[in-house]
C-alpha cells in the first residue's frame, strides 16, 4: 500500500496532524495501536486549546478557575486563572473526537501496531501489524506521534525519549469537607511529600479527585504517594486504584530525521515544571504539518523555537532552581504573595502572545520581589 503521509499514533498530536493534513487535501493515513485505549492522564487541558483546535466544549467535565500552591511548611497561595481556565477532560473522549474530526476531513484510520521502519531516498516503508495480519505501507512522509513510549523513536535511536515516572489514584469526594473547593482548584504541593525536583498534585476529576506525584526515580514514587494520601486522609478511601505512567522530559533536540517528523510526547514536547503536554502536542503537530505542506523539514524546528523555546527555557530554569530543596520551594511559594509575580506566571502559562521578555522580564520580577541571587 502506498500513501502520501502516514501518521503513527492517534492521540492529540497524531489526530491533529491527520486532520490538518487531510484538510489541506493531502492523502493521509493515521495508524493507532488501540482505538479504545484509556490513557492514564491527568486530563488537564488549557482553555485556549478548545478554540485553537475546534475541540467541542461539551467534552469538559469540570473547569478549574484557580491554582493553589502549598509550601513545604504548609503556607498557601490561591492564584486566579481568570479569564483563562483549565479544563478537566477525559483523554479517551478528546482523542476519539479528534480522530473522528480527522476522518471527517478525509483521513484514513487504521487500528494497527507499528513494528519497524525502513528509510529510502524519497520514501519510507512501515511495517504494521493489524488484526488481519502484517502489512507494509510505503509513504513519502511520516509523522511520529506515538507518545512517550514511542516505538518509532526506539527503532530509530535505540532508546525511548527521556522520561519520568508518575502515579496517581482517583478518589471519591463523598464525605470530604473540601469538596466544593476541590471541584474548582488544582492544588500543587511542594516539599517533604514530593520527590526532589517534582511536585505532588490534587486535581479535580470526573469521578472525584486525582491525587498523584512523580519522580525521575520510579522506585520512590509509591512511597511518596502513600505519604501524601495519608496526609490527606485518603489512604483507605474508595476508588483508589493506582495507575502509573511515564511523562517525557523536554530537551529541545528531536524534530526531524530521515523523513520522519516527531511531535507531541514522542518529541518530549512537554512544558517543563508543569509537565503540561496536550496543548503543546497539538501545537507541535500544527508546526510539523506546516513543514510537510511546504516540503521544508527545517521549518518545523524554526516555527517551534520561535514560538516556544524561550518559554520552555525559562520554565526549565525555574524548575531546576526552585525545586532543588525545601528552602527554595518555600521561597517559590512566598513569591506568589506578590500580584506581579502571579500575573506574570499566569500570562506565561496561559497565553501564547506574551509580550514581556520571558527570560529577562520574569527573572527581573523574581529578583525584585524574592531577593534571589
Amino acid at each position: 500500500m502506498d500513501v502520501d503521509i502516514a501518521v503513527i499514533g492517534g492521540g492529540p498530536a497524531g489526530a491533529t496532524a491527520a486532520r490538518l493534513l487531510s484538510r489541506a487535501n493531502r492523502e493521509t493515513i493515521l495508524i493507532e495501536r488501540d482505538l479504545k485505549n484509556i490513557k492514564p492522564c491527568g486530563g488537564g487541558l488549557i482553555g485556549k486549546a478548545f478554540t485553537a483546535f475546534d475541540i467541542p466544549l461539551s467534552l469538559i467535565k469540570k473547569k478549574v478557575e484557580s491554582i493553589r500552591i502549598v509550601s513545604p511548611k504548609g503556607n498557601t497561595h490561591d492564584i486566579s486563572m481568570n479569564p483563562a481556565f483549565l479544563a478537566i477532560v477525559h483523554r479517551e473522549e478528546v482523542d476519539e473526537a479528534q480522530r473522528k474530526a480527522a476522518a471527517a476531513e478525509g483521513a484514513g484510520i487504521i487500528e494497527g501496531t507499528f513494528i519497524d521502519i525502513r528509510h529510502g531516498d524519497k520514501s519510507s516503508v512501515l511495517r504494521i501489524k493489524t488484526a488481519a495480519g502484517e502489512t507494509q505501507l510505503k509513504t513519502r512522509h511520516v509523522i511520529a506521534a506515538d507518545g512517550v513510549n514511542s516505538m518509532v523513536v526506539k527503532r530509530m535511536f535505540g532508546k525511548f525519549p527521556r522520561r519520568i515516572y508518575t502515579a496517581h489514584e482517583i478518589h471519591s469526594l463523598d464525605g470530604y469537607e473540601d469538596d466544593f473547593l476541590l471541584q474548582r482548584i488544582c492544588e500543587f504541593r511542594f516539599g517533604s511529600v514530593t520527590p526532589q525536583g517534582f511536585y505532588s498534585w490534587i486535581f479535580p476529576h470526573r469521578d472525584g479527585i486525582s491525587i498523584g506525584t512523580g519522580s525521575e526515580h520510579a522506585g520512590e514514587v509509591d512511597a511518596y504517594l502513600d505519604s501524601l494520601l495519608r496526609a490527606r486522609g485518603f489512604i483507605n478511601g474508595p476508588n483508589g486504584h493506582r495507575r502509573g505512567y511515564f511523562i517525557p522530559v523536554w530537551d529541545g533536540e528531536l524534530y526531524y530525521k530521515n523523513g520522519v517528523y516527531f511531535v507531541g510526547d514522542a518529541a518530549g514536547m512537554v512544558l517543563p515544571f508543569t509537565y503540561e503536554g496536550i496543548y503543546y502536542a497539538m501545537r507541535s503537530a500544527e508546526f510539523a504539518v506546516a513543514a510537510v505542506l511546504k516540503n521544508k523539514p527545517g521549518l518545523y524546528k524554526k516555527l517551534w523555537q520561535e514560538k516556544y523555546k524561550k518559554r520552555y527555557l525559562v520554565m526549565r530554569a525555574l524548575q531546576r532552581y526552585f525545586l532543588r530543596n525545601d528552602d527554595r520551594m518555600e521561597k517559590l511559594v512566598s513569591l506568589y504573595g506578590h500580584p506581579h509575580i502571579r500575573e506574570a506566571s499566569m500570562r506565561l502559562w496561559t497565553q501564547d502572545d506574551v509580550k514581556i521578555n520571558l527570560i529577562g522580564g520574569f527573572s527581573a520580577l523574581i529578583k525584585k520581589y524574592g531577593g534571589v541571587r
